[in-house]
């Protein structure tokens, strides 16, 4: 076992984790995962776990790419500038390389979807992008037998009714930004988290649970309300520039801690908060990069700000949401004048601030801030926003054309 960290120590070693390596300032890039449901063509049930676990096994032979194990399951392939990762529920995740601009994206992105069409080909089962498995309930959904996930899933639940759901039944797609330095990694942060209700509304793709209307344009969202409260949501201070990164430190060392890095396999932590655990000398290093990961928090900070609370939808729809994203926070002019326009979507009371995402999950773009402004007319702000910046010499990563998508979307 590596050495443990003295509880002293804890406040510096999070903060070198977090923001201690971000990109040096020129190098920033655009990164994209996306996740997808393996459903049955005409029924729209959920693929069983054993054929999920084939496809990745078959993609991984179709393409001779390095594959990754943890124990016996196969989790993770890793081609040339991408890779595919099976999630709990067998939800097929495609992942690019951090890219330039946007155009890089694109050739990479079809070449991989064309690789998982041609091994579905003449079965039953395609890729669908939803946030929700819209037919098989989450009962009868399988969990991939990973010492993670088992561990996950029995710890979890007991902090939110639905986590079961999000583990088994849930797919978004997440992008990723780089930072500068503290400073601009806390403002970054707080601006993705303002902006959160109004972009997962642009991207509610989730009606439909077990077979009947959910009554939420993104159920995804509302589980994501309901999975284990410690470790989701938008942690205290994370609204406001100044106190956003102490803000996901404090998060980061209140949440229990799941698991521990022993023998190369995964036990069972002291059901206790980080700083708990901490403080009676046990945890190492390891133990707490690996409780970093565990964190699903909207916006995630690790050297960059990985967003996590869009609903899986079709390519071209989420190409466009990222460079909409890529216009506002890689170009000062739109990020300055979407700080402005976030105010109204942030509450001071953190019942309110619940409240305002409920209402993004529940009503989609037809929803309203708390002092009454329709999220339709805010993502039409938003969009101005990148349109006038994207494309030029200081905000290359994408082009105006690429936000077509979007403005048809928001009508």
């Amino acid at each position: 076992m590596t050495q443990t960290i003295a509880l002293a120590d804890l406040d510096s070693i999070l903060e070198d984790l977090l923001i201690g390596s971000p990109m040096p300032s020129g190098e920033r890039l655009l990164g994209i995962e996306v996740e997808n449901l393996v459903l049955h063509r005409t029924t729209q049930e959920s693929a069983p776990l054993d054929f999920c676990r084939q496809l990745i096994a078959g993609l991984a032979a179709d393409i001779g790419a390095t594959a990754r194990f943890d124990g016996e399951v196969l989790s993770r392939v890793d081609g040339d500038g991408f890779s595919f990762t099976m999630e709990p529920g067998g939800q097929l995740e495609l992942a690019t390389d951090p890219c330039a601009n946007l155009a890089q994206i694109d050739p990479t992105m079809s070449m991989v979807r064309a690789l998982v069409d041609a091994r579905l080909s003449g079965t039953d089962y395609e890729l669908t992008s939803l946030g929700h498995a819209p037919v098989t309930p989450v009962e009868e959904l399988g969990l991939l037998p990973r010492s993670r996930y088992r561990l996950m899933d029995a710890s979890m639940v007991t902090r939110g009714p639905l986590t079961r759901n999000m583990m088994r039944g849930t797919a978004g797609f997440q992008l990723a930004y780089d930072v500068e330095d503290r400073e601009d990694a806390g403002r970054k942060l707080a601006l993705l988290y303002r902006l959160a209700p109004v972009m997962l509304a642009l991207t509610a793709n989730s009606r439909m649970v077990a077979g009947i209307d959910s009554g939420y344009e993104s159920f995804r969202h509302h589980v994501w309300l309901e999975t284990d409260r410690e470790r989701v949501g938008v942690p205290d201070g994370c609204l406001h520039a100044e106190t956003a990164i102490d803000g996901y430190k404090r998060f980061a060392r209140e949440a229990t801690m799941l698991f521990l890095r022993r023998d190369e396999d995964l036990v069972e932590a002291p059901e206790q908060s980080l700083e708990a655990v901490v403080a009676t000398g046990i945890v190492t290093g390891d133990d707490l990069e690996l409780h970093l990961t565990s964190l699903f928090p909207f916006v995630r900070l690790r050297n960059y700000l990985e967003v996590r609370y869009l609903d899986a939808v079709a390519w071209p729809l989420a190409r466009s949401v990222l460079a909409l994203l890529s216009g506002i926070v890689y170009c000062p002019y739109a990020t300055r004048r979407a700080e402005e326009l976030s105010e109204s979507l942030v509450p001071q009371d953190p019942v309110q601030l619940r409240t305002l995402h409920e209402n993004a999950a529940r009503e989609g773009l037809e929803a309203r801030t708390l002092d009454g402004i329709p999220f339709r007319e805010l993502a039409r702000e938003f969009l101005k926003c990148s349109e006038a910046t994207i494309g030029s010499e200081t905000c290359n990563w994408s082009e105006p054309g690429d936000l077509i998508q979007v403005a048809r979307h928001i009508g």
